[in-house]
């Protein structure tokens, strides 16, 4: 019975994400070929899709598909800017949201750095240390970083004073209350902000590659294809793009929120 409810739920999610997209391919297909957007403006999806499977059949120099490629340079990139970022920010958020003297230094040099769009740091880290993968991960550290720190503070911050009362009370040390009462209240407001810190990293980098990267990632691959108006290429990078990150967004934080939030009962599944 609990393998057909789950069977169940998995197609009715997914019908409920495909049928949208659908409807927009339609309505995007009928856009195209109507004639109110020049084509090479707006190529219909028809043209599209075929274009990535034509990306994804092409083979580079070293004998692998040239989407492949790009897509696993910015992967690499994303995975270790974000990597940093996020264990960088829930360090430094976890030590923000119960210490005072800590708070009082960082949150102003917080709040007046994270408006500052992580593209505009590129000028100077190309200075610094080049065009290539060292700038690119250095930007999507940035990017990844201030979401993390702000909403683990914050997490840390909403936990019930009854609650750390209590635990001490009871003997908990610094560990045990650690392990017991903040991580579990602050869950939530952390992966809130690696969700956030993902997003944010991921276009950042896409933006950067376009002007700082060394012939391969997915931004250059858009930004390549718009000097030679192949606008079915750049619409193709894009959807690419996108699903990239819904499949990391739903498996890796999907999984982790289950094992997690979800199974410590601080938030209901959702049905």
């Amino acid at each position: 019975m609990r393998r057909q409810g789950r069977a169940r739920s998995i197609v009715s999610s997914a019908g409920s994400f495909i049928l949208p997209l659908l409807l927009l391919c339609a309505i995007w297909e009928i856009v195209s070929r109507s004639g109110l957007v020049k084509p090479v403006l707006l190529p219909p999806p028809s043209t599209v899709f075929p274009r990535i499977i034509t990306l994804a059949t092409t083979p580079t120099q070293r004998g692998g598909s040239l989407l492949v490629e790009h897509i696993l340079t910015s992967l690499y990139r994303l995975g270790l800017g974000f990597f940093a970022g996020g264990l960088g920010g829930i360090v430094l958020g976890l030590a923000m949201g119960s210490n005072k003297f800590v708070n009082g230094y960082f949150n102003p040099i917080i709040s007046i750095l994270m408006p500052v769009p992580g593209i505009t740091w590129t000028p100077i880290l190309v200075l610094v240390l080049g065009f290539g993968d060292s700038t690119l991960i250095a930007v999507t550290f940035i990017a990844s970083f201030f979401p993390v720190v702000c909403n683990t503070a914050s997490g840390v911050r909403s936990v019930k004073k009854e609650l750390i009362w209590a635990a001490r009370i009871m003997g908990a040390g610094r560990v045990s209350l650690f392990l017991r009462i903040f991580l579990p209240s602050s869950a939530p407001h952390i992966l809130a902000g690696l969700k956030l810190g993902l997003a944010a990293g991921w276009r950042t980098l896409i933006a950067v590659e376009m002007i700082a990267s060394a012939l391969w990632g997915l931004g250059y691959m858009i930004f390549d294809a718009k000097e030679y108006l192949r606008t079915d290429t750049i619409y193709a990078g894009i959807i690419v793009m996108a699903i990239i990150y819904a499949v990391i967004e739903k498996a890796a934080f999907g999984f982790v929120e289950k094992k997690t939030i979800e199974k410590w009962g601080v938030v209901s599944e959702v049905a």
